[in-house]
């Protein structure tokens, strides 16, 4: 039962990223599609979990798409394609299950679908942040919250520590006193969260595990003649978590990485 200004909330997990569900229902009260990857053993503790969890069960706009383990390596645009392509919705918030949005974010959002554009295209970007405490009551809320925590550095821009090329582009800078969303331009390596419509291209399915799979998509959005407008009143804050198998492998595999930049060219 969609409405014409409604955003789904599109992500994908794995078994041991379950604990993030509830805090994630909590902040976000809209439609949620998520690809799940699991065994057949976690499918079923899953389950479990689904049927143990007030939270969960109170809710009857989720999908669960569960794709079954095949692959050594974590099919992330797969998963990423068969969230975004179960949604109902005819607006997305592509994002990833280990961010918390920001209060009233839903609200604020559907101000700027009027930006998603047809004949010029454009997709809206939610500023990431990062922290490392794991309480999420003690998590910044509203923007003024965030300044204080990051003047404080208790909150810092995502990845800007080991990525910072990934969300650099975003302008951090400017939107701490920006009012009004701003155009950037793209940059090698970019890889932004963003709402859009739900027309937009598929995610190249041949990149797994970690290296460059949201970076590509973004890199043939700009392709394709998209925009990226930065939005001045909204944020989502990662949560701290142990690394993935596949980033382990990333770091250190030199094979590993030798592939991904061969295959990025």
């Amino acid at each position: 039962n969609n409405t014409s200004n409604e955003i789904t909330f599109v992500a994908t997990l794995s078994f041991d990223r379950m604990h993030a569900l509830e805090g994630l229902f909590a902040k976000w009260s809209g439609p949620i599609s998520l690809a799940l990857y699991l065994t057949d053993a976690e499918a079923a503790r899953f389950t479990e979990f689904y049927d143990s969890s007030p939270v969960l069960k109170s809710r009857k706009n989720v999908g669960y798409h569960v794709v079954f383990k095949e692959t050594w390596y974590y099919p992330v645009n797969y998963l990423r394609n068969v969230a975004k392509q179960n949604v109902q919705s005819e607006f997305i918030f592509l994002c990833d299950i280990d961010f918390l949005p920001s209060e009233e974010i839903e609200s604020k959002l559907s101000e700027y679908l009027v930006l998603i554009g047809k004949s010029q295209p454009n997709a809206l970007i939610v500023p990431a942040f990062e922290s490392e405490r794991y309480r999420i009551d003690s998590l910044p809320g509203t923007k003024a919250d965030l300044l204080k925590q990051l003047d404080l550095g208790e909150i810092i821009k995502f990845r800007s520590r080991v990525w910072e090329e990934g969300h650099g582009a975003t302008n951090y800078q400017k939107w701490r006193s920006s009012t009004k969303p701003y155009k950037v331009n793209w940059q090698l390596n970019y890889e932004p969260y963003i709402v859009t419509h739900k027309s937009i291209p598929d995610y190249d399915q041949r990149f797994v595990g970690f290296g460059w799979n949201k970076a590509s998509h973004i890199y043939q959005l700009h392709r394709q003649g998209y925009r990226f407008l930065v939005l001045p009143n909204v944020f989502i804050v990662h949560l701290p978590h142990s690394p993935s198998i596949d980033i382990h492998r990333y770091r250190t595999s030199s094979k590993y990485r030798q592939c991904m930049e061969t295959f990025k060219k």
